[in-house]
């Protein structure tokens, strides 16, 4: 076991039992969520990507009308009323680079503002 494994167990042995409740509570979430697959950037993997995306955002648009979302190659890692918001959920996983983006419904008509 390497040498900073041991000094976080000894770290989180001293925390009271509630923060050590926290603790396992986000453990546990974490591995419940399911392996990101490896988004690379060779040759034809950015269209793929793109598809897969569209794809995602044409099936849970109405899902998520109103929301940001952060994907990770077709999978959602994020959401939220801000972009903010769906970016940091992404980033509590691991994903530093989401691909953002915000949803509406499919009938809605959008405005220039004019």
């Amino acid at each position: 076991m390497s040498v900073e494994l041991e000094s976080l167990k000894q770290q989180i042995a001293a925390l009271p039992k509630p923060l050590k409740a926290q603790l396992a509570a986000f453990l546990t979430e974490q591995l419940q969520q399911p392996e990101l697959p490896p988004i690379t950037n060779g040759a034809g993997d950015d269209d793929e990507i793109r598809q897969r995306r569209l794809a995602w955002i044409k099936a849970h648009r109405e899902e998520y009308d109103g929301q940001y979302v952060a994907l990770s190659g077709d999978m959602l890692v994020g959401a939220g009323r801000t972009i903010r918001e769906a970016h940091e959920q992404a980033r509590a996983k691991g994903i530093t680079h989401p691909f953002l983006v915000r949803l509406t419904s499919e009938h809605e008509t959008l405005s220039a503002g004019w």
